[in-house]
């Protein structure tokens, strides 16, 4: 279903994460944490006045509670600069992406917020602002969000009351979590930040906001814009399938009637074993900077040092998240081999077992059904035997 992140997390230090439910329901925590718990339950799980809409402020929020998914990072440092907090938040990416759980609907509810509570008033309106707006282009194009909150408040107005400033915090934060497809109302006046939207979710904008998607693409000129009719997965990929004339069927996880919070819960929608939803890794060949995807059965855990002995190739190891996008172009979360040229793919052969297999679209939450024989000619791959 995605780029399998096994154990691939920053090794400096790293404070822990603690979900944020935790403090809510009474346990002990740092001072920030507790203050932000409050504000939490206070302030984002209620309606607010000059909102705008009813509801509560954030409406995931009281969800990501509830499912214990919203985790909280103190970063009591005091020798903060712009560079120090932007690699603190790149770092902290690639600690969400590999947080459970990585997939299915259950995974939008996740988030984290980082902390930074020995920010002077004057550090925060110079360094949180720019922070966010800076490290934009590093989360878009993994399919996530970062949004910046403190007590200036930001001077972002509302989506349904621009004189209202929602992004008020009482400790200066930078929150990380997955884009929607709602998030075109935050993408749409950057030119660079709307294409890389486009890429993920060009063709899966909600009717209600298709004005602004339209209005978008006419502003920048965006070409290739997919059809209303088209279906749910990245341009690159339906092209791809297309030009193979390659039979195949797109499944989006929010048109079940189940809840799809894993693998196991598609593969069980689906009526399907596990062994016929793949997972697809992009891997780095060390000694020569080369890199290579692997396809094989989600159930299974990918010995590395086997297939680099295989391959002859000296040591393999995932490649990062700046190297997968840079290279592959699609949300770690739903990597597929279809539409990627110029990078060896190598297949399990048990995979062929099947009729039919489900391989990631480009899109989180929409995946390709396909034969593994048609997957494989698609791509060239290589059979394998993996364990």
């Amino acid at each position: 279903m995605g780029h399998d992140i096994e154990s691939k997390i920053p090794t400096n230090a790293m404070p822990s994460l603690l979900p944020l439910s935790a403090v809510c329901d009474g346990n002990t925590g740092h001072p920030a944490i507790a203050t932000i718990a409050s504000w939490a339950r206070e302030y984002l799980c209620r309606p607010h006045a000059e909102l705008g809409r009813s509801g509560p402020m954030c409406p995931f929020v009281p969800g990501a509670l509830q499912k214990r998914l919203l985790f909280v990072a103190v970063y009591e440092r005091n020798d903060l600069d712009l560079t120090a907090i932007k690699q603190i938040l790149l770092d902290e990416m690639e600690r969400f992406i590999a947080l459970e759980p990585t997939s299915g609907n259950e995974a939008q509810f996740k988030a984290v917020m980082i902390l930074f509570p020995n920010l002077t008033q004057e550090q925060t309106r110079r360094l949180i602002d720019v922070a966010q707006a800076e490290l934009q282009m590093d989360f878009v194009p993994n399919g996530l969000m970062v949004g910046e909150f403190h007590s200036g408040p930001p001077q972002k107005g509302g989506l349904w009351n621009p004189e209202f400033r929602p992004l008020f915090s009482p400790v200066p934060m930078l929150a990380i979590r997955h884009m929607v497809p709602t998030d075109i109302l935050f993408l749409k006046d950057n030119a660079d930040l709307f294409a890389e939207y486009t890429k993920i979710y060009g063709n899966s904008v909600p009717e209600r906001f298709r004005a602004h998607f339209d209005e978008a693409a006419a502003r920048f000129g965006t070409s290739a814009i997919p059809s209303r009719d088209t279906p749910h997965a990245a341009p690159r990929v339906i092209a791809a399938l297309k030009a193979a004339d390659a039979q195949y069927q797109v499944h989006c996880h929010d048109d079940f009637e189940q809840s799809i919070r894993s693998p196991k819960d598609f593969a069980a929608a689906l009526g399907y074993s596990l062994e016929r939803i793949s997972k697809t890794l992009f891997l780095k060949i060390r000694s020569t900077g080369g890199y290579c995807m692997v396809i094989c059965g989600m159930h299974k855990r990918v010995d590395l040092p086997a297939i680099s002995a295989v391959l002859d190739c000296g040591r393999l190891e995932l490649a990062s998240l700046a190297e997968l996008h840079d290279r592959v172009g699609y949300p770690p979360t739903s990597v597929t081999p279809i539409g990627i040229e110029n990078i060896p793919v190598f297949i399990d052969e048990s995979l062929l077992e099947h009729a039919t297999v489900l391989t990631g679209s480009g899109v989180p939450r929409v995946e390709i059904e396909i034969s593994p024989a048609q997957l494989q000619a698609l791509c060239d791959a290589r059979l394998m035997a993996m364990a």
